[in-house]
Order: C-alpha cells, then structure tokens, then sequence
C-alpha cells in the first residue's frame, strides 16, 4: 500500500508553500484591482461574440471605403481636390478617398460606442442583472463602470488600429502622424459613448429607447458631420449639427493628422477640449448613476435588487371573513332552507375548430389573432420607435441629397439624367422598406422568441408556426407600408417625384418589405444572443452600399456587376427606379420575380425553423 506524500513535501526544504491569502487582504486586493477584474470579465463575454466584432472591425471600414471611397468618387471627378494638405497632389488638397477615411475611421468608434455603451448597460442592470454579482463583491459601482470603460477602449483601439491599417493599405495616409487619428477616434468615441452610458443607466425599463438615440442621435452626427463632404456644402441651418457633433470635432483631427489638413491652433485645441470636457462630463455622470443605482450610497438602497412584499388591497383588509355555508344545494344538519346556496349554472365552454389534415400542426388559420395580439401590445409600447422607421432613409436623402449633390450634379436614369436627389431617393424607399421589414422581423422577433419566450407560449395554444409567422410578418408589412407612404411624401416634398407612375412605389415597397421579412424571421431563429445580431448588419451594410444605390452599377468590373446583381436589395433599388420613372422592361419582371420566390422560400423556412425549435 502506498502512502500518502503530505502537501508540503513537494516543495524544497528551504522553502515554505505560500499562504493563502486572509479574507480582508482577498477583498483588499479586488478593491485595489476592481476596475481590472470587471473589465477581464467583459473582455471574457466579448469573446463569444468576437468574431462579428472582428468582422465588423474590418469589412466594415473596407466597404466603406471601396464603395464611397471609390464608387462615389468616380462620380465626383478624379480632379476633384478636398481639404487644405499643403504639398498633397500638387494643388493644395487631397483626392476623396483620403477625405473621408479619416472621418470613416472615426466613425466607426461612434458606431462601436451606440452599441457598447447602450444595451450592454441594459443588460447589466435589467435583463440579465450582470452588474449584481460584482456588487455583492468589494469592486466599487464606480471600478463596475470603470472596467466597462476600459473593456470597450480596448476594443476602440484594435478597431481603429486595424482601420489604420487598411488606410496604409489603401495609400489614404501621407503624414507621418498619421497614427494619431487612432487616439482622437478614440476621445471622439468616449466623448459619444460615456453620456449614452450615463443615459442607458438611468433608465429603468427597455421601452426602444436606445432605437430612438440610433435613429435621431447616431445617424444625424454620422450623417450630417462633414463625414462624406466639408461641412461649408450644407446650408447654413443644418452646420450647427456638425459643430456640437464629436463626431466633426474628431474626424477634423483625424484630417489633420492623415495628410496635414490646415487648420488654426487655437480649432485644434477646441476639437481637443470640446471632446475632452464631454468624457468628462459622461464620466461624471456615469459614475454617480451607478453608485446611486447599485446602492452604495447610504440611505439609498438599489429599488431594482430590493424584493419587496405585496401590499394588501385596504378593501381585501376590510372585508369580512365568508360565513361557512354547506355544499352547493345540500341542506346539513341544524340547517335553514334559507342556508343553502343555490348552484351557479356554469356555461358550457365553446368547443374549438381543430383542424385536420396533413399540416393541421403547422397552421390553424388564425393569423388574425397573430397580428391583433401585436396591435393590442403596440399600445403599450413607445409608438415612437414605430412610426420613426423612416427617418434613416430620410436623413441619408437629406444629408446626401443636399451635400453631395452639390458636388455630384446629374446622374445617369432609367429615363435619362436625373439631378442626384432624384437619383438616390427611389433607392432610398428600397433601403426604407428593407429596414422596416428586417427590424420587426429580427429584433422584434430575437426578444420574442429569446427573452419572453412569447413563441413558445403561443405554441401551446391552437396556433401552429404557420399562423405565428404569416402574423409576425404581416405587423412587419404594416411598418413597411408606413415608411413607404411617409417616405414617399418626403419625396414629394422635396419636388423629388416628376411622374404619377410614382404611386406604384408603395406596392412594391410592400413586396420588397415582404421578402426581407420572410427571410429575416428565419435567420433569427439561429441567433441565441443579441450581440449576435450584429452579424445582420454585416450582411446588409455591404448590401446597402453596393446595390447601386449611390452610384450607377457601371462603376464596378463585369465580374463584380454579376454579383451585385443577384443581391436581393440591388432588385429591389432597380424595380423602384424604374417604376418611379414609368420605364418598363423585361427587368422589371424579373424583379418581381426575384422578391416572389424569396418570399416563399422564406416562409416555408421560417415555419419549419419554428416546428423544430418548439414542437419537437
């Protein structure tokens, strides 16, 4: 029988084992090192979703810059010279893809941060409740805060670092300061990123808020500061955006340190300061919240980790205890006749049509109630987040429209030249109607279908996955129909509709809305985490920037035409194009035919995903 070598035989005789640490050195330690912790456990969640953060890191700033950077540009003119870079091209200025791959670069830590700084803040307070753990340890509120900082910084220099990279690679770099763009994208995405996280903690209930900051925040600075034109090509009422923009403020500094743009001391030093103060200010505010919400102030007890006791309804206290009475219609011993309770005729309970037949399990033919129980919540929710759908293609056309028209001039129609507004508003409407579509039927349907487990509840009733996914896309269509009617009368607002064949845009928005939301469904049924939905938006941003909707599809290669061309939205921008001018060929059929035969694809696979994943 062997014996047992004791613990400390292991280690040299001049040497003893270390002691483990005591409990009040242990909490020292994670109060000195809190704000690391926290931000290696964030680092460790990014992990399950690094690969759309790396995706995103790099295909995003790539597409970006070959299809603004060069599409546009070809029909802005290759003589074309912008900013003030003493020695650059000869002529004082710098061509369009080095103009904007600065403001590119710093657009993407703005992106990052309406992401990084708003749901996750959510899901630490609310959803999964994340920040309580930590708070049952030493780690401070305010180190919580501090690790989540730190982990998303991190995340802001590998993304813009790589961005860097493919600006080196792209020739878009002539200063050897280049490198410092890096770092003023970085203050630019905390000057955005710390008051929106100040803002997602202080709110107490998810009601489509952060929608609201994407659609009226995040796209007017993206859009109307100076990112795609100098900031002098906009009216002077719509410049006041980009001067509190942080955006501006740092693609101004990224200009300078790209190529030397010339720019006076004292605006360098108030693009600094003005991005400076607002982390300031966001820190500030960021740090109270958290310290009054997770209850580290005395007296002030966190009312979210509280559990506190129903009340009693004062009528319920003051109400009589029921005398004893006999059975329904008995009569006991010392009884009256007038103690007996007489029976309650129960009425009889209304039978239901059950179908029968080969799919009697996946439809029921009630997708009525699919869509009324939508409505009925709809009332509930913020309307707000509803009816605002459109504002994203409406911001591009004004943005756009207005500031890079002045620089495009005419493009090529379906029916002739075409001013460029004119040009970019037909895809717009697409663009409009795909979004509208992809968010009821993916957002919408991730939080129904993970978060409340609404599906699986309605599939214990009468409903089969049929009925839950003609409903759920029949409430997207709705929203589709919405935008493209208002988006079509800011069309016509603006004197950007010349012919009454215009009116057929909005059925065939409502067929592209219906395509987009059939295949939508069923690829969110593959998502378990909401992070992951981020890799839609790596699949339509591409799409979005590539279906000829800024430019003509001439610009590209053969090779690359044939494969925008069996893109779903390059479809859907050439049918609107071409019904919005009155021009009909043997393409416009081929169009209708394209979104037909998605739509049935997509609903055949989206009740099939639904039969698997909840009637098994």
């Amino acid at each position: 029988m062997t014996e047992s070598v004791p613990a400390t035989e292991s280690w040299p005789a001049t040497e003893s084992p270390p002691a483990p640490l005591g409990p009040a050195a242990s909490a020292a330690r994670v109060r000195r090192f809190g704000a690391w912790y926290y931000a290696e456990h964030y680092l460790k969640t990014m992990r399950s979703y690094g690969g759309v953060i790396l995706v995103s890191a790099i295909g995003e700033p790539l597409v970006y810059l070959l299809a603004m950077g060069m599409g546009l540009a070809s029909l802005i003119g290759g003589d074309a010279s912008f900013g003030a870079g003493p020695g650059v091209d000869g002529d004082g200025g710098v061509g369009y893809l080095a103009f904007i791959a600065p403001a590119l670069l710093a657009a993407g830590t703005l992106m990052a941060a309406a992401t990084e700084f708003t749901y996750p803040v959510m899901d630490g307070f609310k959803w999964h409740r994340l920040y309580f753990g930590p708070q049952a340890s030493p780690i401070a509120p305010h180190q919580i805060a501090a690790g989540h900082v730190t982990a998303v910084l991190l995340r802001y220099l590998v993304q813009s670092t790589l961005f860097f990279l493919i600006m080196l690679a792209f020739g878009a770099v002539s200063s050897p300061w280049g490198w410092l763009q890096v770092l003023s994208a970085c203050l630019g995405g905390l000057a955005v990123g710390l008051p929106l996280m100040a803002y997602a903690a202080s709110l107490r209930r998810d009601a489509g808020q952060f929608s609201l900051v994407q659609r009226f925040v995040i796209m007017p600075l993206f859009l109307f500061s100076a990112t795609f034109y100098p900031l002098e090509a906009l009216p002077l009422a719509l410049r006041w955006i980009g001067w509190i923009s942080p955006q501006w403020h740092a693609a101004q500094l990224g200009r300078i340190a790209s190529y030397g743009m010339e720019n006076p001391g004292w605006l360098t030093a108030v693009h600094v300061g003005y991005l400076l103060g607002l982390a300031a200010l966001g820190w500030v505010l960021v740090r109270r919240i958290y310290t009054r919400r997770l209850g580290w102030e005395p007296g002030s007890a966190d009312r979210d980790a509280m559990v506190r006791r129903a009340r009693t309804p004062a009528t319920a206290r003051r109400r009589p205890a029921p005398a004893a009475t006999t059975a329904p219609g008995a009569v006991g011993a010392g009884s009256r006749p007038t103690d007996v309770v007489p029976p309650v005729p129960i009425p009889p309970m209304p039978q239901p049509t059950v179908r029968t037949g080969p799919g009697a399990g996946m439809y029921a033919g009630r997708v009525r109630v699919v869509v009324e129980r939508g409505l009925r919540a709809l009332k509930t929710s913020n309307w707000a987040i509803f009816v605002s759908g459109f504002v994203e293609p409406v911001l591009y056309l004004l943005s756009l429209g207005i500031g890079l028209g002045a620089l495009v001039g005419e493009v090529e129609g379906p029916a002739g030249p075409v001013s460029y507004g004119e040009y970019i508003a037909p895809a717009l409407l697409a663009v409009s109607a795909m979004n509208g579509a992809i968010y009821d039927s993916t957002w919408n349907v991730f939080f129904k279908m993970r978060m409340s487990r609404l599906y699986e509840t309605m599939l214990n009733t009468s409903l089969g996955p049929v009925d839950i996914a003609l409903g759920e896309i029949t409430l997207a269509l709705m929203r589709g129909g919405l935008y493209s009617v208002a988006f079509l009368v800011v069309m016509s607002a603006l004197g950007l509709v010349t012919s009454w064949w215009a009116l057929l845009l909005v059925p065939a928005a409502l067929l592209i809305a219906f395509a987009f939301a059939s295949v939508g469904m069923a690829v969110t049924s593959y998502m378990t985490k909401f992070q992951q939905m981020d890799w839609i938006m790596v699949v339509l941003m591409p799409m979005f920037l590539f279906s000829a909707t800024f430019f003509p599809l001439s610009v590209y290669p053969e090779h690359i035409q044939w494969l925008i061309q069996a893109l779903p939205l390059w479809h859907g921008v050439e049918l609107l194009r071409q019904l919005g001018a009155g021009v009909f060929t043997v393409w416009t059929g081929v169009h209708v035919l394209y979104f037909a035969v998605m739509i049935c694809g997509g609903l055949v696979f989206t009740s099939l995903r639904l039969k698997v994943l909840f009637l098994r």
